[in-house]
C-alpha cells in the first residue's frame, strides 16, 4: 500500500460551546491505510477512514476526530500510515494564530522560468511555524492550477482547437469526462504531495475556498454562450466534486459544518474564541453579470448579522473588494507589447461594471455591522500575485463612530510569481486616484506602513497573529516576502474599548 497524497488537515469548527477543536484529515492511497491514532489531554484513541471517491485504483480516505480546548494553548498528536504529525492548538476562547496564501502554483510553463526553489514561501512558513506554531492555515484560492487541461487532456485539447462557435455547440463526451477526472485528481494529487506543501498541510488545520484555476481561469466570466455550452456545463460537476473531496473533504451529497448557503454554493462561516471568518463562494454561481445569487447574499447577511460580542470579522473574498479600476488598467496594458499575465484576472474583479452594484451593496453591509456591533470587519484576499494594502473609508456616520473603515489585506501568490515590470510600474506610479464606491465612501491602495510601497511584487503569504498582551484584541498583519529580511506590518485594532477585555476577558490571546 503506497501513500500519494496526505495526510491533509481540514478545520471543521469549535463545536456546540466552542471549546473543542474538530479536525478531519485527508489521504490518498492505492489500499486501505488503516487506523488514525489520536493522542491529547484526554488520552489515546483511534478512527476509521471514510471512502470518499476512487479514480483508476486511487482512493481517497477521510478521517475525523475533534479535541478539547484547554486553558492554555496546547497541542494533539495524530499518527497515521507509520507517521505522527503535532498540531498546535489555540486556548478556549482565543483567536487562532493563521496564515494565508493564495495563488499555489503557475499559470504557465512560461510563469516558472528564473524560479529555482519554487516552494521557498511554504519553506518559510514552516521556519515561522517551527518558533511560533499556526493554528489555523486560510488558502483563499487557486490552491492548484488546471490551465493544463488545454494541452495535457486530449479531448479537451481537440475541443478548444474548434472555432468558437463550433466549440459551444460541441457535446460533453464520456471521453471528456473520464480524461477530466483522471486529470483533477492526479493534479491535487502531484501539487500537495509536493514535501514543502505536503509539511504545512499535514500539521496545519486548513479552511478553502477555491478561485477560477481550480476550476478553469476565468471560470463564470466567459460569455454566455460559452458558460452555457455544453461542455462547460460537463465540466462543471466533475470540478465541483473534486473541490469537495478534496478541498472540503466532503462525501457525496454531505454539507460541510458551518455551510451558509448550501444550495447556492459552498460558502461558510466559523466563529473561533472573539474571531469569525467568512469564506464567500465566489465561483459556484458566478456569471459575467453577477458573482453571487440573491439568495445567496441573504444567507450570507442574515449569518453577518447574527454575529455578537465579537472582536473581528475575517471575510475571505477571493478577488480584491479594493484595486485598481480594471477599465483604466486594460487600456494601459494594450498598449503594453506581449500578453500580461494580470490581464485575465483583471477580467473578474470586483470593479469591473457588472459586479459594482453587489460590491457597493456588500461594503455597505459591512459598515453598517461594523457600527451596529462594533466588530471590526477585514478582508483578505489574493488573485492578482502581489502584497498589497487596501482601505475602505466612510464619512456617512453621524455617530462619530470609529467604525468606518475596512482594511483589505491582500497576499498572492505563496508560489505564482509577481507581475512583470510594466504592471507593477502602472500600479505604483499611474493608478493612484481613490475610488469613490458611493456618496462618502472612497476605497483606495495605501502605502504599507513605515514605507512609500503600495504594492510588492514578491511572492509572500500573510501571517495574522493575535496580539499577545493579555488584555489586547488587535490583530497584527505581518507580510512575509520572499527577498525581504523584514515583514511588512500592519496592525488591525477592535472596535470595542480596552475597558471591555479588561472586563470580561474577552479576545485575550
Amino acid at each position: 500500500m503506497t501513500c500519494l497524497m496526505g495526510p491533509v488537515l481540514s478545520f471543521r469548527g469549535c463545536g456546540e460551546f466552542g471549546n473543542e477543536w474538530h479536525l478531519s484529515a485527508l489521504v490518498v492511497t492505492d489500499g486501505d491505510p488503516g487506523q488514525l491514532s489520536l493522542e491529547d489531554a484526554s488520552g489515546r484513541s483511534t478512527v476509521g477512514p471514510d471512502l470518499l471517491w476512487s479514480v483508476q485504483g486511487k482512493h481517497v480516505y477521510r478521517y475525523r476526530f475533534q479535541s478539547t480546548l484547554g486553558d492554555t494553548p496546547s497541542s494533539l498528536t495524530y499518527e497515521i500510515l507509520g507517521q505522527s504529525y503535532e498540531v498546535a492548538l489555540p486556548a478556549v476562547g482565543q483567536a487562532p494564530r493563521m496564515a494565508y496564501g493564495s495563488c499555489n502554483g503557475f499559470s504557465s510553463p512560461k510563469a516558472m522560468k528564473g524560479i529555482d526553489l519554487k516552494n521557498r514561501l511554504w519553506s518559510l512558513m514552516a521556519e515561522k511555524h517551527n518558533t511560533e506554531p499556526y493554528q489555523l492555515l486560510l488558502l483563499g484560492g487557486d490552491q492548484v492550477y488546471a490551465d493544463s487541461m488545454w494541452e495535457t487532456v486530449p479531448s479537451i485539447r481537440d475541443w478548444n482547437e474548434l472555432s468558437f462557435a463550433e466549440g459551444n455547440a460541441a457535446e460533453f463526451t464520456a471521453e471528456m469526462g473520464t480524461e477530466l477526472e483522471g486529470f483533477y485528481f492526479d493534479l491535487y494529487t502531484r501539487r500537495w504531495a509536493q514535501p514543502e506543501i505536503a509539511h504545512m498541510l499535514a500539521r496545519v488545520p486548513s479552511l478553502l475556498m477555491w478561485d477560477d484555476h481550480d476550476l478553469i481561469d476565468g471560470w463564470g466570466s466567459y460569455l454566455p454562450e460559452r458558460q452555457n455550452c455544453p461542455v462547460f456545463a460537463g465540466l462543471w460537476p466533475i470540478a465541483q466534486k473534486v473541490f469537495a473531496v478534496f478541498q472540503q473533504q466532503l462525501a457525496p451529497h454531505e454539507i460541510r459544518q458551518g455551510a451558509i448557503a448550501p444550495d447556492q454554493g459552498f460558502t461558510f462561516g466559523h466563529i473561533i474564541g472573539n474571531t469569525a471568518i467568512l469564506a464567500l463562494d465566489m465561483r459556484s454561481e458566478r456569471t459575467i453579470d453577477r458573482v453571487l445569487s440573491r439568495e445567496h447574499w441573504d444567507a450570507v447577511y442574515a449569518w453577518i448579522d447574527g454575529l455578537t460580542e465579537l472582536d473581528h470579522l475575517i471575510v475571505m473574498s477571493s478577488i480584491p473588494v479594493v484595486y485598481p479600476g480594471f477599465d483604466t488598467l486594460e487600456r494601459f496594458l494594450g498598449a503594453v507589447p506581449g500578453q500580461q499575465d494580470i490581464e485575465d484576472d483583471l477580467r473578474d474583479h470586483w470593479n469591473s461594471r457588472p459586479h459594482k452594484g453587489e460590491r457597493i451593496r456588500l461594503i455597505h453591509r459591512l459598515l453598517a455591522f461594523a457600527e451596529k456591533r462594533q466588530i471590526r470587519p477585514t478582508i483578505v484576499s489574493g488573485d492578482v500575485h502581489v502584497a498589497a494594502l487596501g482601505l475602505i473609508e466612510s464619512s456617512r456616520s453621524e455617530q462619530g463612530s470609529n467604525a468606518t473603515v475596512i482594511n483589505q489585506l491582500i497576499s498572492s501568490g505563496i508560489v505564482h510569481p509577481g507581475p512583470n515590470a510594466a504592471v507593477l510600474f502602472a500600479l505604483r506610479h499611474i493608478f493612484d486616484s481613490d475610488d469613490e464606491i458611493d456618496r462618502g465612501i472612497v476605497a483606495r491602495m495605501i502605502e504599507f506602513p513605515g514605507t512609500t510601497d503600495k504594492f510588492i511584487g514578491g511572492r509572500n503569504f500573510l501571517s495574522l497573529e493575535p496580539d499577545p498582551e493579555a488584555t489586547g484584541a488587535r490583530i497584527w498583519a505581518n507580510w512575509i516576502v520572499e527577498g525581504e529580511q523584514y515583514p511588512f506590518t500592519k496592525v488591525i485594532h477592535p472596535l470595542r474599548p480596552k475597558a471591555f477585555h479588561l472586563s470580561t476577558g474577552s479576545g485575550t490571546s
